[in-house]
């Protein structure tokens, strides 16, 4: 149905998005040799071999769905995520500084909000965020296992890709630890994650951002033993005016018993700036319901 309403350029997205989630997952360790072709004489080209020396080190960053809500009109949002390791961990075969350089990543995320209740059905705006970061797996952990610190820090530009009146762009440089708690709540997994930032160079474009996004947000998620997720993110910026937004999601294949890797997601979004270009707006909230590949 979603795909019917949307046209070619829905099914252009979500065709992207699979190959995205599929480019995302695990690879099994190659032995570096490839199977000539059956009945005939045809020289091993290297091909995957090559694809999978870059899938290796290709994997989800933050969320990757796509929603519908109906507050106001039908819209859409979805975002794509991923990250890129340039040095895969692996001392044996590198050198003695590989640990540090496995740990820089680049970052790639794009959030888009589309307008279905329009003629056009145009997309209202859509944030385009490259990043370059550190990422260390575990800084501390403790609790023979059930507690752990993680963190990043890095440079992230955002820009909404418009002209004239409507363009936005940012620079940040950010730091974000994570504190991972098997068992907090019951059996539940907490996870704390606070993201600090500065704005760096010219924010003539959108000088007062920081009255609306302030210099940080905290993203608190609960998991359950079968898997059910409740995040919240929230920001406030120094003006008193923020966001907040909720996600649930539940593995589906726990409701359709059918294999199917992903999740069903709800999303809740009520304040300020949803996106980059009414980051001075408050529009109205939304709920928005659809399927999360990775969360």
């Amino acid at each position: 149905m979603i795909l019917a309403r949307c046209g070619f350029r829905g099914t252009v997205i979500l065709a992207a998005a699979v190959l995205l989630a599929l480019a995302a997952q695990p690879v099994a360790a190659q032995t570096g040799e490839v199977d000539p072709p059956t009945g005939g004489d045809a020289e091993p080209t290297g091909e995957p071999d090559r694809f999978n020396r870059f899938a290796s080190k290709l994997s989800p960053d933050e969320p990757l769905y796509i929603l519908v809500g109906w507050n106001e009109g039908t819209n859409a949002k979805f975002q794509l995520s991923f990250k890129y390791r340039f040095v895969n961990p692996d001392p044996e075969a590198l050198p003695v500084a590989a640990p540090f350089f496995s740990r820089i990543f680049f970052g790639y995320t794009q959030t888009s909000l589309w307008d279905l209740a329009a003629e056009s059905e145009p997309f209202y705006d859509t944030s385009y965020r490259p990043s370059l970061f550190y990422r260390h797996e575990r800084l501390a952990g403790w609790g023979n296992g059930s507690g752990w610190l993680w963190g990043q820090v890095g440079l992230e530009h955002e820009s909404n890709g418009q002209g004239g009146t409507d363009s936005r762009s940012l620079d940040i440089l950010y730091v974000q630890p994570v504190l991972e708690l098997a068992n907090a709540i019951g059996s539940a997994h907490l996870t704390v994650a606070p993201r600090v930032w500065v704005y760096l160079g010219n924010l003539d474009e959108n000088p007062d951002i920081a009255e609306y996004r302030g210099y940080g947000q905290l993203r608190v998620a609960v998991t359950g033993r079968s898997e059910w997720q409740i995040a919240a993110t929230g920001r406030l910026g120094t003006s008193g005016k923020g966001a907040v937004q909720v996600d649930v999601t539940y593995p589906l294949d726990r409701l359709l018993r059918a294999g199917v890797n992903t999740y069903l997601h709800l999303q809740y979004f009520d304040g300020w700036g949803e996106s980059l270009l009414s980051y001075d707006q408050r529009l109205p909230w939304q709920v928005r319901l659809g399927i999360a590949v990775v969360r």
